[in-house]
């Protein structure tokens, strides 16, 4: 590896000519305005703006891997990701950044191009909300204090700036009073080597829109605007403010190593994003697909959380590929198989989310992503969706979240469920069964002394399990015949929680030494229920007795069959339903759900 220099002018042509790319392995680009603006601060002060790594690639190399163009002009909503690069056949070498894409996008984008981000307050979907903007340099100001640039939520306060840069619309720009004479800079650009700054002032100067008082303010302010454009000027053209080292090593493997060595000073590599690259490396589309994909999936039902390792480790174990989430799991004839599998893949792995959202989950109520994989796998092979099979596949899903099988190990648990629901046949795996047979998953070996058998001593244990998304899953199995999918049910205390603070304790004449303990177990499962989102609303903080029969005892609109509610929501019959005899209450019905949940787990 050389060290060598280059001015951001001639780099940003070499972007232009199509000299310099992205490598796939690049995540999109995120930098905010903010970001941006202070980028081009720290450049007009002199400070160094990092060492960028620039990979050569020569020869047929070039045309192995798969790269993107830099943006130019940047939307946050309809133009944030990179369009591939065509194949540069007739370049004997093409230049991929391996780090500092973020600054050099964003020099990009600033000095050649817009950048349209939401304005504050506006709508998402409003035609106007995503103005173009360029960025301009304000002439007569330098050396500001700390917090005297106005800024907009979001921004940084603490920061101190001496330059002061801005993204405007034209009509901001053209907004010039006693403390802002915008100057575009990418104008800067279209300067030779010596300019004649005196030139440049003096059309700045003669211009017509210009009141007399601003005229005056700018020649008064001659020698400090002049010195401004000439380090303005220097720093981008004559300058060589990029350094950068030059690597000229061909192979992706190694390529790889070098990137996440490079990119651990900044935002850490994580494996998935690791492994993401080698997928979209020899995957032209499969950036935008996973992230399209991605964003389909995560919009299901109350919405998801699934992310980039989610669909990797996916990918992996619905194509019968090895699961160890390790980069030799996605080899090139593995990502082929992927690649051809894509919308089968797809197909399954949407038709077991829309499983779990008529199940009520949602992001927040699932808490491993990867118990989802197995029931994707089980429908990519063909399996039934019928009540039966969704009966067993419940089953799996709250035993495995339950007793937390993928916490720790989950590569294994994953290749263990699987190498439980296959069989082999010609080198071809298909289902042992049709029909998702719960039975076989529960008698698997798990690695850990993981298993998915749920005890009497484990439902002893989940009666003290909190509000949150494992009482959820519980409470679905209590309530196995709400139509999830079409009405949103929220979970709710039977006695409010709103009782049990000390001065409504003590307004209550509840003992004194009953309330730590009362604290404790109102939010625990015998207190818990599942109620529709309206009828949660109007119940709210109303007494539990109150709120079932009524203040006038003659009963609620909304419970038109007491006995019945009664009997649905586990309410032992003749325990008293007064706040004051709330312990009692609490271990009558924990008594009830152990017994039916006994029959349903065990």
């Amino acid at each position: 590896m050389s060290y060598e220099y280059q001015s951001i002018k001639e780099i940003l042509e070499m972007i232009g000519n199509n000299e310099i790319y992205l490598p796939a392995i690049q995540r999109k680009f995120v930098w905010r305005y903010n970001q941006i603006e202070s980028l081009f601060d720290s450049i007009m002060r002199g400070y160094p703006i990092g060492t960028f790594f620039f990979w050569y690639v020569k020869g047929d190399k070039k045309n192995e891997y798969t790269f993107y163009k830099f943006l130019q002009n940047y939307h946050e909503k309809e133009n944030f990701l990179n369009e591939i690069a065509p194949k540069p056949e007739l370049r004997d070498r093409i230049i991929g950044v391996l780090d500092g894409q973020q600054r050099l996008s964003s020099m990009y984008i600033s000095l050649q191009g817009t950048y349209a981000y939401k304005k504050l307050y506006a709508k998402w979907n409003s035609p106007d909300a995503f103005p173009r903007r360029e960025l301009y340099l304000n002439l007569f100001k330098t050396s500001f204090e700390k917090g005297k640039v106005k800024k907009e939520v979001g921004d940084k306060e603490d920061e101190d700036f001496v330059y002061e840069f801005k993204f405007l619309v034209d009509k901001e720009a053209k907004n010039i009073d006693k403390e802002h004479l915008w100057f575009l800079v990418k104008d800067a650009l279209k300067w030779g080597e010596d300019p004649e700054i005196d030139e440049y002032y003096d059309d700045l100067i003669e211009k017509d829109d210009f009141s007399n008082e601003i005229k005056d303010l700018i020649m008064k302010k001659r020698t400090q605007i002049k010195k401004i454009l000439r380090i303005l000027h220097q720093r981008l053209v004559i300058e060589k403010m990029i350094s950068y080292y030059k690597i000229e090593e061909q192979e992706l493997d190694n390529i790889l190593d070098i990137f996440v060595r490079v990119n651990s000073g900044g935002t850490v590599l994580s494996k998935s994003d690791l492994l993401f690259s080698t997928i979209v490396a020899n995957w032209e589309e499969g950036r935008g697909e996973i992230e399209n994909f991605l964003k389909r999936i995560n919009e299901k039902g109350e919405g998801f959380w699934f992310n980039n390792d989610f669909i990797m480790r996916s990918c992996l174990v619905l194509t019968d590929c090895p699961v160890l989430f390790k980069v030799k799991s996605f080899k090139k004839e593995n990502i082929k198989k992927i690649k051809n599998e894509w919308e089968n893949i797809k197909s399954a792995v949407s038709r077991a989310i829309d499983t779990l959202v008529e199940f009520g989950f949602s992001g927040e109520k699932l808490t491993s992503q990867m118990a989802v994989i197995p029931v994707a796998y089980y429908f990519i092979k063909g399996g039934h969706g019928d009540k039966s099979a969704k009966l067993g596949i419940r089953k799996y899903l709250v035993h495995s979240l339950l007793m937390q099988v993928y916490g720790g190990q989950g590569d294994s648990v994953l290749s263990n469920i699987r190498e439980a629901l296959r069989k082999k046949d010609r080198n071809i795996y298909t289902l042992k069964n049709k029909y998702f047979e719960f039975e076989l998953l529960l008698n698997s070996n798990l690695p850990g002394n993981k298993s998915l058998k749920i005890s009497y001593e484990d439902i002893e244990g989940i009666m003290e399990y909190k509000k949150g998304p494992y009482t959820f899953m519980v409470l679905t199995l209590l309530y196995p015949n709400l139509r999830f999918s079409q009405i949103k049910f929220h979970q709710d205390h039977m006695h409010p929680a709103s009782l049990f603070t000390e001065a409504k304790l003590k307004k209550n004449n509840i003992p004194k030494e009953k309330w730590m303990n009362w604290q404790e177990i109102k939010d625990m499962l015998p207190n818990l229920q599942l109620l529709e989102g309206s009828e949660n609303e109007s119940k709210n903080k109303t007494p539990f007795k109150e709120w079932l029969y009524g203040k006038d005892g003659k009963g609620n609109q909304s419970v038109p069959d007491i006995k019945k509610f009664k009997t649905d929501n586990y309410i032992p019959k003749d325990v008293s339903l007064e706040f004051k005899d709330f312990d009692e209450f609490h271990e009558a019905r924990k008594n009830i759900l152990v017994e039916k949940l006994s029959k349903v787990l065990l």
